[in-house]
């Protein structure tokens, strides 16, 4: 079997602070990537990086706050200074609403799932796809969710948001094509995450009961979705542009 490697490729993250995008940038580094990795909390992705290069990676890191224009433009000047360049772009950084109805939903909820879910993607991929012109090539992975596929109960702004990643998605993949850059987007269904956990910490909804509306009777682990992000942004997958794949255990074929 092959081995995916990422060898002097260059693997920008945001949302690298911890829960997938931590695990994430982990794997990418013992894939031999040299990473430019963002994260809101400065403490966490300091201390990612910190780790990493001690495990001999070479990192960019600092803090970002993606709903800030300027901040992302700053991240992605300073990555390119430090690597030249950014072969795949992993747009991570994402939110979950409080659980409400849609009548019952305080609109700054709204707000925020646009700001960091929709307007954080977009900055991104505005500085990622202008360098990605620049060279010639490079892969864009947008992390969606399945509730940007169908409907999500009590979820109606996460779910507009992720709808909405997908439209960028599959709109820049027809852009861009032509200049050799592909843009895709995962969509992962339940996992076994801090996000999870918090859904699980602040309502009555168990993490069992999650599991059993599944096919496969069980959450996702977070090593199974970022096994999907390594494959899925390799040179192995050149030919893959404006895709959004489910990754759900079957979710999607109920």
């Amino acid at each position: 079997m092959q081995t995916l490697d990422y060898s002097n490729k260059v693997v920008m993250i945001s949302g690298a602070g911890g829960g997938m995008g931590k695990l994430a940038a982990e794997n990418f580094a013992q894939a031999g990537a040299k990473l430019a990795i963002c994260d809101i909390n400065q403490g966490n992705i300091e201390a990612l990086a910190a780790r990493l290069r001690e495990n001999g990676c070479e990192v960019f890191a600092g803090a970002c706050d993606v709903s800030d224009e300027a901040q992302v433009q700053s991240f992605v000047e300073g990555s390119i200074e430090s690597f030249g360049r950014i072969d795949v772009a992993i747009n991570n950084a994402g939110i979950l609403q409080p659980l409400a109805h849609t009548h019952q939903l305080d609109l700054k909820h709204l707000d925020s799932q646009y700001n960091i879910n929709i307007k954080g993607v977009f900055a991104c991929m505005k500085y990622q796809i202008t360098q990605m012109k620049k060279q010639g090539s490079g892969h864009i992975l947008n992390v969606s969710s399945v509730a940007g596929l169908g409907g999500a109960p009590n979820l109606s702004a996460y779910s507009a948001s992720k709808h909405a990643v997908i439209g960028i998605t599959r709109s820049s993949a027809v852009e861009y094509g032509r200049y050799g850059i592909r843009v895709n987007a995962i969509c992962p269904s339940h996992v076994d995450s801090p996000m999870m956990d918090s859904v699980e910490d602040t309502t009555p909804i168990s993490k069992d009961q999650i599991a059993a509306a599944n096919p496969m009777k069980r959450l996702a682990t977070m090593q199974e979705i970022v096994n999907a992000m390594l494959w899925t942004c390799s040179d192995y997958n050149s030919y893959m542009n404006g895709h959004a794949l489910a990754i759900d255990g079957g979710l999607t074929a109920i």
